[in-house]
């Protein structure tokens, strides 16, 4: 055992020597993870916002109304109201800022009052279509509004500006116009309000809840990290070879299974550094409970040890390192798109997601993804556990024979 820690420890020196290496196994899957990510994350539903300029050259109680009835509600959230002069608004809807411009004319609520015609200006950002329409479409309202209100109680509206009394005066002044816009209000409410359509509102069925897509993508991003990691480490066989070390080892009986073992744990401790790095930057960003951490970068560095030692096994049945990368490689992307690493499971039809859950990476992302998405951490079952750990033993039962079947002496 000792020999194996000697050779861990050996490859561990020698592989962080290259940090370009490892910043390359964790940059690509950083950059396509968070490509996709942001992509899944710019359609979160959130609401669009522009602004309105308004110029107000009246200053009156009703233009004041006009100005404040943008700002109201859901409405406001949409709209963002600046008062500008008329020079700087027509300067920055001309060179395409906001959403629009309004311009209230002097004299405008001694005109709403008198019942005499009055111009509103709007313009709009050509460059723009929603929020200039509903910008439109609520001054459109607000004016028909007012019209209606104007011939409706255009009497007691003059009374009520024209009024000036103190004490008493003012008391009785103010019960007259409320009486007589109350019984102005219940003349016309059987013809403004009549109960033509009868409502019945259900409630909905409680809705289920949608899942995080961009959530899905981080299995297979941390696996694509993964298996990146596995392919490269894995030819490395190769370079002990082309160094002679294998040739020295083989005359020592009973140490290739060790040696194995020890290239499998400096392996290990590559992966988990990886696993342990992406998983803990997914948890951050999409606040996954952080209890599930351990079991997931364990299930993961696990999974990974038993992809290297495949990977490894397979880069040895072939006659030069050159040949053995580039079979790796070309059988890498399958593995990849098969396994859920550029699509979800959920995104895939049904007969690839068949075959990539039955792939090594495809396993292990599937059992990963049901672990994120779980409600409680640690649910990763006991036989998937033995699946994990038979590919683990198996390959490195493989290793050893093409070591001693040839490998070390060619």
């Amino acid at each position: 055992m000792r020999f194996a820690f000697e050779s861990a420890r050996k490859d561990l020196a020698r592989w962080f020597q290259d940090k370009s290496s490892f910043l390359i196994w964790l940059g690509i899957p950083f950059m396509i993870g968070g490509l996709l990510t942001s992509m899944m994350d710019g359609g979160d539903g959130g609401k669009p916002q522009g602004t309105l300029y308004i110029a107000d050259l009246d200053n009156g109680f009703l233009s004041g109304l006009v100005a404040g009835a943008f700002g109201q509600g859901e409405l406001g959230e949409l709209i963002v109201v600046e008062t500008v002069s008329v020079e700087e608004g027509t300067e920055r809807i001309e060179n395409g800022e906001g959403s629009g411009f309004l311009i209230i004319p002097e004299g405008f609520t001694d005109a709403f009052i008198n019942d005499e015609p009055v111009t509103l200006t709007l313009k709009t950002n050509p460059s723009q279509t929603i929020l200039p329409g509903i910008i439109q479409d609520v001054t459109e309202v607000l004016l028909d509004a007012g019209f209606y209100a104007q011939q409706l109680l255009g009497d007691e509206i003059r009374e009520i500006m024209d009024s000036d009394f103190d004490g008493d005066a003012a008391d009785l002044f103010v019960a007259g116009i409320s009486v007589q816009i109350q019984n102005k209000i219940d003349a016309v409410a059987p013809k403004v309000f009549p109960p033509v359509i009868d409502l019945e509102i259900v409630e909905p069925p409680p809705a289920e809840p949608q899942p995080n897509y961009a959530l899905l993508f981080l299995p297979g991003i941390v696996l694509m990290a993964i298996l990146i990691t596995a392919n490269s480490l894995a030819v490395d066989f190769w370079h002990e070879r082309e160094a002679g070390t294998l040739r020295r080892l083989v005359s020592v009986p009973g140490q290739l299974l060790a040696f194995v073992v020890g290239k499998s744990m400096a392996a290990g401790v590559v992966l988990g550094a990886i696993s342990l790095i992406t998983l803990s930057a997914g948890f951050a960003y999409h606040d996954v409970a952080w209890s599930k951490l351990p079991l997931s970068v364990i299930w993961v560095t696990m999974g990974g040890i038993g992809l290297f030692a495949w990977f490894s096994a397979l880069a040895m049945l072939f006659p030069n390192q050159k040949a053995a990368s580039l079979v790796i490689t070309i059988m890498l992307f399958p593995m990849l798109m098969a396994g859920g690493s550029f699509f979800p499971f959920a995104a895939l039809p049904e007969w690839i997601q068949t075959i990539g859950r039955a792939s090594p990476n495809g396993f292990i992302v599937d059992r990963l993804g049901n672990e994120l998405a779980s409600a409680s951490a640690w649910s990763i079952d006991l036989g998937s556990w033995l699946i994990v750990f038979a590919m683990l033993a198996s390959g490195f039962i493989l290793c050893s024979w093409r070591l001693g079947a040839g490998f070390a002496r060619r």
